[in-house]
Formats: C-alpha cells, structure tokens, sequence
C-alpha cells in the first residue's frame, strides 16, 4: 500500500519527536520511563509542583499550539480558542514533568527553541528562550537538555583539510544559561572514521549514546591512510546531492556497516574520554531518514541498556562511480546490562527471525523491558535507501527479556502516518494517529502486553508532533 510512502516519513520527520528521561528518582529506581514519564529535576525558584496535565503539541495553518488535556483515553481537545501558541518545534523534549523544550531545525543552520513549563492556572507559559547549534540527535543530562551534530572543527591539515568535529549544545533547564563545546570526530572509535551520535539515555548515573560510523573525511584519509580497508573505496570525484553529497578524496559511506558502538560517559560533559563499548552481531544502532538519525537506544526500567540496529548496511550499493560496502546483517537487537560497559555476550536477537519478521525503522522505550517498534511493512527490501520511499506503517512491542514480539492490532484501517514519538505510562503507550479522508488526529491507546490498540482523545489540529505529562507550577 504505497500510499502510505515516503508521506509517513516526511510527516514523522516534520510532526518533530519528543525525547525520553532517564534518571534516577526517590526510590532509586535506575531509569525513567517514556517521554513526559520522568520525575524531573525540579525547579530552582520558588515555584513548587502540584498536580500535572497531558500537554500536546499540535499544528493548524503552519501555526504550533500546546494543549492540555486530563487524560488520553477519551475526549477531544482543540487549538480553537484553547491552545497556546508556541515555537515551531521540528523536535520536542520534556524535561521530566518540569519543562517541554521546543527546538527548531532550521534546515542545518543555526538552531532556536524555548522551554515551556505549566503556570498556577495550568496554562503553557514560556520560560526562556535558546539559539545553538544545528541538531542530528538530543536528550536530557541532568538539568540540561542538551543536542548534538556533527560539523567542521578548527583544527586542519597541511593541505587546509578540516577535521570533523561532535559539537554540542547544553542549555539549562532551570537558569536559562547555556554552554556549547566539540570534540573531534575523527577516528573516534580507532577505525579512521568520523562519526556522529544517535540517541541520548540517562541510566545507572551514566549516559550512553549511540556512535555512528560516517566514513572518512578527506582529513581523515590524509591523517590515518592505514584505516582505508580499499583504495577503491576513496571517491575520486564530488559527487551525490544534498545530504548524501560527497567530495573527492574521502571514504563517503562507512567501511564498518556491520558493527556497532556505544560511547558511555560518567561526568557531565562530553570532554571526558568515554567508555566504548563495542560489537559486530549488530550494524550500526540508528534509525534514518535522510540526515536525520534517530535513536533506536533505550534502558528498561532495570537500567539494562538496549540497543536496537534496523540493519541499514544492507541499503549501501556501489555504483559504476563509487565503490561502497554492503553489509549483510539483519535488523537485531543486544544489550548492556546495568551497570556493565560492555556488550551481554549472552544476549542477540534477530528481529526478522522472530514474531512479524521486520526489520525495524524506530523504537521507543515503553515501560519495564517492554519497545514499541515502527516497523518496514514491506520487509529488508522495503527499507529505505537514498531517500526513496518506504512504508513504515506497521508497529508492534518487543519484550526484552522473553524476546517476543507481539503485533499492534486495532490502528485504523484508513491509516495514513504518526505523530512524533509515543507517550507511556502504566503499561501502555499512547500514539496520535492520523487517517486519510479529512479526519482529526486521535491518539490510540496500545497495551504493551497483548498489542492492543483503542481509540481515545481526539485533538481537533492538522497534525500532533508530542505528547507528554507536566506539572503544574503552583
């Protein structure tokens, strides 16, 4: 049903996604759940919590508004006379039930946001207001919420090449402030190649983030010509197109699309050198679309750290211009457990082994060592490659620990995409959902034990970008 096509990734990568929050709460839990689900870090003024809402993000006419809600089992909302405007978030972050971040992409530019907080009489308020760097992934450290990309840094070659560099963002939750800094990107992991990270998850008073391999810059052929696996590899013209574009004299695609890293920090920045923890039962742990990589990495509720491949080395072909490696694995699923800094040997799943036998494209952290998977409906032959279309229509929950997947059942018939990234609580997780026909949005309620999909609030909106819980601010 090609309908559905690349319009579902567009309108995923448009509608923005919402970030989750782990860290450890009162009863020394290891980590939060879903987004909107954490305890927060609390508020530095003199402002203190009382009871919370549902707060959504929603669009009309080009125009962003919040709106609250007291539950997400029925009802129906509208930005009509009732919602806030707000940022145009392309991405959306709460910072456990204390902030909503709306952060604008800015088509690879600079970046802008805000963070919005619930007043004493409930309503979204603005609280400040940030400019950064260009974003490829974010999270939450501490009180921070923090983005990261990849770009030049100022260190060059005798030849003027510029090396690449991880910059990041940390903008503060409860003052305002905020810093940047960058590390090299270049031979990160020891391979030769720049990388870029994917995913940011808060766990056993450390932060994890998935490294993605990225080929080597031309400073990094110059730098490490000993890490070039096949000369044939190195282009020797420019060539692609936007951001698949290349010049001559790098390795434009990974040489490594069969194996995986996780960068785990212990501070609280990224200065320090991180523990790498490594395998090849994987490929690389990202979802993608075009420039944008999306986390595919999450801790279950015991701390244990999941990291899910959707198996992209597969889509990399050489053409009569530019050799590339092709991998061969499957989209599969390891995990670190809590506390450890390296890979359970014990621990493989092959997603297309087991339950609808799809390769996966997104995954989010639902509750306990339950995910809700964003499947390719077509199979490994679907996946996207060079921005072709793909459906990615289908959902269904993994369990960790018993590595089953059961599918989702009761979405819509007329089903025509989602809308940014789920919400859960208490064993379920709620997608907004949208129909062909003209019909509202309307977030399902899944089980995350039986798959079990029902139909609960409407938002009278265009589309819905994020949801999640705040507190309101007495």
């Amino acid at each position: 049903m090609k309908k559905y096509l690349m319009w579902i990734l567009l309108a995923t990568l448009g509608a923005g996604v919402s970030a989750g929050t782990t860290s450890c709460n009162d009863t020394n839990d290891p980590v939060t759940s879903l987004p909107g689900g954490g305890t927060g870090s609390g508020d530095s003024g003199a402002d203190t919590p009382s009871a919370a809402r549902y707060v959504i993000a929603a669009q009309v006419d080009g125009t962003s508004y919040l709106l609250t809600a007291e539950s997400l089992d029925e009802g129906r909302v509208t930005t009509r006379g009732e919602g806030t405007e707000v940022v145009g978030g392309t991405y959306w972050v709460f910072h456990g039930t204390d902030y909503l971040f709306a952060l604008v992409y800015n088509n690879g530019g600079a970046g802008t946001g805000a963070s919005y907080y619930l007043n004493g009489s409930g309503v979204p308020t603005e609280k400040y207001t940030y400019e950064y760097n260009r974003i490829t992934t974010y999270g939450t450290w501490g009180d921070r919420v923090i983005t990261v990309s990849t770009g030049d840094s100022k260190q060059a070659d005798a030849d003027g090449n510029l090396a690449q560099a991880l910059l990041f963002n940390y903008l503060d939750a409860t003052t305002g402030a905020q810093s940047s800094g960058s590390v090299l990107a270049e031979n990160f992991v020891g391979n030769g190649e720049k990388v870029s990270f994917a995913g940011i998850v808060e766990a056993n008073d450390r932060l994890y983030t998935s490294v993605v391999p990225m080929g080597m810059s031309k400073y990094g052929v110059k730098q490490w010509p000993d890490r070039v696996t096949d000369p044939e590899l190195v282009a020797q013209a420019d060539g692609g197109s936007n951001s698949s574009s290349y010049v001559a004299g790098e390795v434009p695609s990974t040489q490594y699309p069969d194996e995986a890293w996780v960068a785990i920090y212990t501070g609280d920045r990224f200065d320090e050198e991180p523990v790498i923890a490594h395998t090849d039962r994987i490929g690389y742990a990202c979802g993608r679309m075009r420039s944008q990589y999306y986390q595919t990495i999450w801790a279950a509720d015991n701390g244990d750290l999941y990291v899910f491949s959707p198996g992209y080395g597969r889509t990399a072909a050489s053409s009569a211009d530019l050799k590339k490696v092709t991998g061969t694995l499957p989209s599969g699923v390891v995990r670190i457990r809590a506390g450890e800094t390296q890979f359970d040997p014990d621990y493989y799943v092959n997603l297309e082994a087991i339950g609808t036998r799809k390769p996966i494209f997104r995954c989010w952290h639902i509750s306990e060592d339950y995910f809700l998977l964003q499947l390719y409906k077509d199979g490994a032959e679907g996946m996207i490659r060079d921005g072709k279309d793909a459906d990615v229509s289908e959902l269904a929950i993994f369990k960790g620990e018993e590595q089953s997947i059961v599918p989702v059942t009761g979405l819509p018939d007329d089903l025509a995409g989602f809308g940014g990234a789920p919400y859960g609580e208490e064993g379920a997780v709620y997608m907004a959902v949208t129909v062909t026909g003209g019909a509202k949005p309307a977030f399902y309620r899944i089980d995350a034990r039986t798959g079990v999909a029902a139909r609960g609030l409407e938002v009278d909106a265009e589309s819905v970008s994020a949801v999640g819980r705040l507190a309101i601010r007495r």
